[in-house]
């Protein structure tokens, strides 16, 4: 009687035998890769975009809401409910001061935070990570910075509302939806 197991393969990283930047400035970079497998299959081009650290915060007050954002998304030509998020800037030290920072500009709120989790966007062709915070015991410090180019409105959304949206389609953004689970789970296990 034959086995209808399928002997697994050993997996190994490719091998990059040369690189192009297509465009490059502050928010993106676009490379062409010139990629050869390990069996020796040559893929070319490979795009990977590089991005800075990406930040998002899963805000819950005393009250168990979440802090919710809406605004203008052009790529897909609509207006997305989200999650307060940011870039880590060259100038921030780090994810948590990008995230302090980014809290303090879109919404004026300081608080504590905690590190829910690091993941990747889309590891097929992104190099850069978002690192979820999860922010408790807000203090409201200033009013939020306006900025030109981003209008978005927040408010504070009962958690069971938000997970309802989430199954009526109102709430999309699938790279928020995984933060807010990080920062949902990382709240339930501080409280226990």
């Amino acid at each position: 009687m034959k086995s209808n197991k399928k002997k697994k393969k050993n997996i190994k990283p490719w091998r990059i035998e040369s690189s192009r930047v297509l465009l490059e400035d502050r928010w993106i970079k676009v490379r062409a890769d010139k990629c050869v497998t390990s069996d020796g299959v040559v893929i070319s081009p490979y795009y990977v975009l590089e991005y800075p650290n990406w930040v998002h915060m899963v805000i819950i007050n005393n009250k168990n809401q979440i802090l919710i954002t809406k605004q203008y998304r052009h790529g897909a030509r609509d207006i997305f409910f989200e999650l307060p998020c940011g870039t880590q800037d060259v100038e921030d030290g780090s994810p948590l001061e990008a995230a302090r920072r980014e809290l303090l500009e879109e919404t004026g709120y300081k608080g504590d935070f905690i590190l829910a989790g690091e993941t990747s966007p889309n590891p097929a062709n992104h190099s850069n990570m978002i690192y979820t915070f999860l922010v408790t015991n807000l203090v409201k410090d200033s009013q939020p910075q306006d900025n030109s180019s981003e209008v978005l409105n927040c408010q504070f959304i009962d958690v069971e509302r938000v997970l309802v949206m989430i199954d009526e389609g109102k709430f999309q953004q699938a790279l928020h939806i995984s933060s807010l689970m990080l920062g949902l789970r990382k709240k339930q296990k501080s409280r226990g």
